[in-house]
């Protein structure tokens, strides 16, 4: 499941709430908070569990911007992310930022005069 979080959150937890002497060690949580952020800087958060697909939130996203999906590019550290892809897989950790970018058409032609 895909929740679209307005605010960045602040996440914490009952361990970080106690005494010092109370504290246990952290589980990994099986969801992420990722953010993902197109080339105006407007940044759309996401809480994924870390073995799902991200095809479900590429899509959340692409109908949350109003923007057909199939025009969209995911990136994560420059590499383009594939719709059956996982956070696992990718090493996608809790606030990582994913690029959202609008797919280019063309491109650069060089036309030289004789």
């Amino acid at each position: 499941m895909v929740y679209i979080v307005k605010n960045n959150p602040t996440v914490t937890s009952e361990s970080e709430e106690m005494s010092t002497s109370d504290k246990k060690p952290l589980i990994p949580s099986s969801h992420i908070t990722v953010k993902v952020k197109n080339q105006d800087d407007i940044c759309v958060y996401f809480r994924i569990k870390r073995d799902v697909e991200l095809r479900t939130m590429m899509h959340a996203y692409s109908a949350k911007v109003g923007v057909e999906m199939s025009t969209l590019r995911f990136l994560f550290d420059g590499n383009r992310i594939k719709l059956n892809q996982t956070p696992n897989e990718l090493g996608l950790e809790d606030e990582d930022e994913i690029e959202a970018f609008g797919e280019q058409l063309g491109g650069f032609s060089f036309f030289h005069r004789h």
